[in-house]
């Protein structure tokens, strides 16, 4: 638990040595979540969240500004440990007009990882991390509620394996059905809005990097685009 938290806040003084955003505005886009929003492999060391992520992109056409507490590697548990416990996570989502929210991929991943791949996987074992997985972004949704009024938009998983074809898109599917229901629900009670990912992505596998799982820079364009939509129907044109 120490060390994601000291991780975290190295993260963050490393962020504020550089400008996080171009736009000034007096309004604030805080993105959380995995290497997804960090823009991984999208630059050569990986140091800094890149500016091509889709966070950024979102920023500059919505006329927000950006912080990006992308973390790579971070998974879903993870992820509710820093917004209950760490600081600068705290302090910074509390300024927050909007909140965007991409994790999950690295709880499936490193399942497969165990594995070594997607056969020997029995369904036992991926319902338990879709079950924690979704008790864990309620209870990341939830905790983000009561530390800001800004609007949440979570983004479901697109698949990082397209050319495993069904063997991977059907589960991912079933996961996401799941993730649809459980932000459906929260929406009633929260300023909290779903981004099919998992949709816009699928059928495009030029989305992903190859032989990699994150987004190329047309990929994060995407992402960009589907969360603008949400934003814009949640009445904030800019």
């Amino acid at each position: 638990m120490k060390k994601i938290i000291y991780v975290l806040c190295f993260l963050f003084i490393l962020q504020m040595v550089q400008p996080y955003s171009l736009y000034a505005s007096s309004k604030q886009l805080v993105a959380i979540g995995d290497s997804i929003p960090y823009g991984y492999n999208l630059s050569k060391d990986n140091q800094y969240p890149s500016g091509k992520a889709f966070p950024y992109m979102v920023g500059e056409k919505a006329g927000l500004e950006v912080t990006n507490l992308g973390v790579p590697g971070l998974t879903s548990q993870e992820l509710v440990a820093a917004v209950h416990e760490n600081e600068v996570f705290r302090s910074t989502l509390r300024d927050a007009d909007y909140v965007v929210l991409y994790i999950g991929g690295n709880d499936l991943l490193n399942l497969l990882k165990k594995h070594k791949g997607i056969k020997g996987i029995e369904m036992d074992e991926v319902a338990i991390v879709v079950r924690n997985l979704l008790f864990n972004v309620y209870s990341t949704v939830m905790e983000l509620d009561k530390l800001t009024n800004g609007q949440i938009l979570v983004y479901n998983i697109y698949n990082p394996y397209p050319e495993k074809g069904k063997s991977l898109g059907q589960p991912l599917h079933y996961i996401n059905v799941q993730y649809s229901s459980l932000i459906e629900l929260l929406s009633h009670f929260t300023e909290v809005k779903l981004v099919d990912a998992y949709q816009a992505f699928k059928g495009h596998p030029e989305y992903i990097l190859k032989d990699d799982v994150h987004p190329t820079v047309e990929g994060q364009i995407v992402l960009a685009n589907i969360g603008l939509k949400e934003i814009k129907e949640g009445g904030t044109d800019s």
